[in-house]
């Protein structure tokens, strides 16, 4: 169980777009087995709830295909030995590129469009959170040990403390999704259940000291 003042924390909802985790989506029409998404759903939206009910700042990211990169698999000369091609996906401004329905993101919510793993390559997320004088990060979303992971590295290295909610997280590998909770717990912060994050704030608990 931990304590964190809402105040000074942000969850940040990985990627949970509609090519991923909708069955209309683009991974859902290919035929992949999205169920690991779909089932992350329910969990992010009851923590983002919670958090935002707290006075949290909610953040959402969006994994876009640039057009002048190219897709992440076309940058670079040396491919991933096990990458298997996804096809056109993630277009700037498609329906499959959007945060989902069942989310729904408000105007006070922070919302970024990345053209990498991390949600800080190429974006302006770290000032939109230090300007709101936020210290800690709660991770959730998909996939667990690309976006999120690589989200996670980056944010600790700037030095954002750093918890996954590890029942809010999808993965295509159940062994990698594991295995980033444990890569967090070693070298980062914390990966706990979403019921085992509580929403203080320092004055509060300080009052009741």
């Amino acid at each position: 169980m931990i304590s964190i003042d809402p105040n000074r924390c942000a969850v940040v909802a990985v990627d949970m777009q509609n090519d991923f985790c909708h069955r209309d989506g683009h991974y859902g029409r290919s035929g992949e087995n999205i169920s690991k998404f779909v089932a992350a759903i329910d969990p992010v939206s009851g923590l983002i709830t919670r958090a935002r009910s707290a006075g949290a700042t909610i953040a959402f990211t969006r994994l876009v295909y640039d057009p002048k990169a190219g897709a992440i698999e076309q940058r670079h000369a040396i491919k991933p030995r096990n990458w298997i091609p996804k096809g056109q996906r993630l277009r700037p401004g498609s329906w499959g590129a959007a945060v989902i329905d069942a989310l729904a993101p408000r105007a006070e919510d922070i919302i970024v469009d990345k053209p990498a793993y991390s949600a800080f390559e190429a974006t302006d997320l770290e000032g939109r959170l230090r300007q709101r004088g936020v210290t800690t990060l709660i991770l959730c979303g998909v996939v667990t040990y690309a976006c999120v992971l690589a989200t996670a590295f980056s944010a600790f290295d700037k030095g954002f403390d750093i918890l996954l909610a590890r029942d809010a997280i999808g993965s295509w590998n159940d062994e990698l999704g594991d295995a980033t909770c444990r890569i967090v717990d070693l070298l980062m912060g914390q990966s706990l259940t979403c019921d085992e994050i509580k929403f203080v704030a320092a004055d509060k608990r300080v009052a009741r000291g």
